[in-house]
């Protein structure tokens, strides 16, 4: 995945990839001005520590986008369910009201938010949120 949005993004000198984990990023503080978090949240292992990092790495005024599946969606739901039984790196994934709490109850100020549908049966949300002041 991180060689495919390398590729992508080859043309853009000022975004920059790295293979790190979520709970200790190696940045300093408020280094970030955005930081995008696309299909990946439900895997990891605490949401709140990984939300923290995040805000730590943020700067106050910048962005963070988090796309992921959304369980509010039927197929998601179940989704859930069988990775959870046989993938044992999946954690969870959220309602858009779960979601939005995890993010509130870690300083995150929500500035925009959508549910979606990927194709037929998939189900996505977006969120884009700041840290509070």
């Amino acid at each position: 995945m991180l060689l495919v949005a390398q590729q992508k993004c080859h043309a853009y000198s000022q975004v920059s990839f790295h293979n790190v984990s979520v709970s200790n990023l190696p940045f300093e503080n408020n280094s970030f001005d955005v930081i995008v978090s696309a299909s990946v949240f439900h895997y990891f292992d605490d949401p709140h520590a990984a939300l923290m990092e995040i805000k730590r790495v943020l700067k106050p005024q910048g962005k963070l986008f988090i796309l992921d599946w959304c369980k509010d969606y039927l197929s998601c739901n179940i989704c859930d369910f069988i990775l959870k039984l046989v993938d044992p790196a999946y954690k969870q994934c959220y309602t858009q009201k779960e979601f939005h709490n995890l993010l509130t109850s870690t300083q995150f100020d929500i500035e925009r938010a959508a549910k979606f549908r990927f194709n037929v049966v998939w189900g996505m949300m977006i969120v884009q949120a700041i840290p509070q002041t």
